[in-house]
């Protein structure tokens, strides 16, 4: 904003003063969830006290903002690692550059600061993810983006379309190579421990495991009769985890391609899966509204069944730092938070509910700091769902606790 010249700077009144340039316009206030001070809390508070009893309890009081810390340093208390308040929600424009759609696929940038989402045009849409607004835009595939995962170093990203095909991505977003992987929609990528190798799942009932460096497939393993909706690596063994239309989960070989287990566990499509931190342990997630838990050692039945949805169940994402706490989307737009142990929900935030998505729910993503949630949905949007400050009810804030909880 400019200003005008005075006829004698030192004697003008203020009254007199004369803009040349147009009124700013007030900037709204924007929402911020930023992890670094709860970082830096964490770190005064190893000097101080040497183990988690000698901390200060938080009390509900938001006077005691200041005191959180961040998930890793929550000990086993997974209630201070729900996500249920509605941070923000991110759309994009409909114009000639970009284009209001479905969000199939989101993944958070390794160092957090952003958040990647794959809509239903093909193009890469990312997220400020701090403050939520919007960074860029580009066309990354031909057809629709139905998945994307880093490498456990965080220097690639490969991403798959609706046409079978697979894309090579550096962490600057520079494309680097493109394969034809499949002969229909890729469902799920998934990285092998030591990134030399991943798998993907199809609907043209294949699983095929990948040289990452090369891009060739090693070897094709033909087991489901049905179209491969979901397949996950284990977090340190050559161990690979599918789902299909056929309503079976099934446990692989990686290094012989030969079927370890095959289990029966539900009645309908098996949408979505996931394994604990630990690996001891892995969550399935099925159109029969069904979520059940394996020990990987007895997978002759579940050791957990959570029953709380009220329609299909079409997106999973277990905690990165609390193996016993995971999220679960389903198709009328409900996210449900879970606990191992307990048997109901221990907070939910329920399709109508202000805030709340509208329609599917096609994926979830933890931030890798754990302290806040991603998700995109067929209603358009990504929405950004962060914790509660202390004295802040579930109830305040839209989310809702279970009796149990």
């Amino acid at each position: 904003m400019g200003y005008g010249s005075f006829e004698d700077m030192g004697e003008a009144p203020m009254m007199q003063q004369v803009f040349d340039a147009r009124r700013g316009r007030k900037q709204p206030k924007r929402k911020s969830v930023d992890f670094n001070s709860t970082l830096i809390r964490h770190v005064h508070q190893r000097v101080l006290f040497r183990n988690r009893r000698e901390r200060p309890d938080i009390q509900p009081s938001v006077a005691y903002d200041k005191e959180l810390l961040p998930s890793a340093a929550s000990g086993d208390n997974v209630a201070s690692c729900m996500c249920t308040k509605h941070a923000d929600t991110s759309v994009n424009k409909n114009n000639a550059y970009s284009h209001r759609c479905p969000v199939f696929s989101i993944s958070w940038t390794p160092e957090g600061r952003g958040l990647i989402a794959g809509n239903s045009q093909g193009e890469f849409t990312l997220w400020d993810g701090f403050e939520f607004n919007f960074i860029t835009i580009w066309q990354g595939h031909d057809t629709a983006v139905q998945s994307m995962t880093w490498s456990h170093s965080n220097e690639f990203m490969v991403s798959a379309d609706k046409a079978g095909v697979v894309k090579y991505w550096m962490n600057n977003m520079n494309e680097v190579k493109k394969v034809q992987g499949h002969k229909d929609s890729v469902r799920q990528l998934s990285f092998a421990p030591s990134d030399l190798k991943f798998v993907s799942g199809s609907d043209d009932c294949l699983l095929k495991i990948w040289d990452f460096e090369t891009g060739t497939c090693e070897r094709e393993m033909n087991g489901h009769h049905w179209d491969v909706k979901c397949c996950e690596w284990h977090p340190t063994r050559p161990i690979i985890l599918s789902g299909g239309k056929d309503h079976k989960t099934k446990l692989w070989d990686a290094k012989t391609g030969t079927c370890l287990d095959t289990i029966h566990a539900h009645k309908n499509t098996v949408r979505c899966l996931g394994w604990g931190v630990n690996g001891n342990w892995f969550v399935t997630g099925s159109r029969d509204q069904r979520l059940k838990l394996f020990d990987i050692r007895k997978t002759k039945e579940a050791v957990q069944s959570f029953n709380g949805h009220k329609s299909e169940i079409t997106a999973l994402s277990v905690h990165p730092m609390h193996e016993t706490l995971l999220v679960s989307g389903d198709y009328n737009g409900s996210i449900l938070h879970w606990s191992v142990g307990s048997e109901e929900p221990v907070a939910q935030r329920m399709a109508g509910e202000q805030g709340s998505h509208e329609q599917c729910i096609w994926s979830l993503a933890w931030h890798p700091m754990g302290h806040m949630l991603a998700s995109g949905s067929n209603d358009h949007s990504c929405k950004f769902w962060c914790r509660n400050r202390p004295g802040e009810g579930l109830s305040e804030m839209g989310g809702t606790l279970a009796e149990n909880a």
